[in-house]
């Protein structure tokens, strides 16, 4: 007598590993997702702070703030951002410009692409030195 599967069993185990992938596969995207926020949460903390010790040192030194943050060139990917503008580089090391990360989109203006279609705009004051999240519903989060 042989021992086999029946049609039954066969479908409960095709049934299980569609529930289950179906499962991973939700999570699965909204980790990326979450884990593209948490990249440009560290990234504005690390760029608030650099402009607060930038804007501490020009106090103290009683001159103004720098005009611009970078010399990038608009929507171009492997420009150095935040980066050797007028001399004075916000950061140690540049972040490289990129259409699935930061991209200079104008003369002080930034984004940070979440996805594809969803993106996050920040402008820079350079009569503050803020760099400003603007029009996007994670803002808030950002603060």
């Amino acid at each position: 007598m042989k021992k086999a599967f029946t049609l039954l069993e066969l479908v409960f185990v095709i049934l299980i590993l569609g529930i289950l992938t179906t499962l991973a596969l939700s999570f699965w995207g909204k980790s990326k997702e979450e884990a593209k926020i948490l990249k440009l949460k560290i990234d504005y903390q690390m760029l608030s702070s650099a402009l607060s010790l930038m804007r501490t040192q020009a106090e103290l030194k009683q001159i103004a703030f720098i005009a611009n943050l970078d010399n990038a060139k608009f929507n171009t990917p492997r420009e150095k951002l935040f980066y050797n503008a007028n001399d004075y580089s916000l950061l140690d090391s540049p972040i490289y410009s990129d259409f699935k990360s930061w991209m200079k989109i104008a003369s002080n203006q930034y984004r940070f692409f979440l996805n594809s279609k969803e993106y996050i705009d920040f402008a820079y004051d350079s009569k503050e030195g803020i760099l400003e999240c603007i029009n996007s519903k994670y803002c808030k989060d950002l603060q």
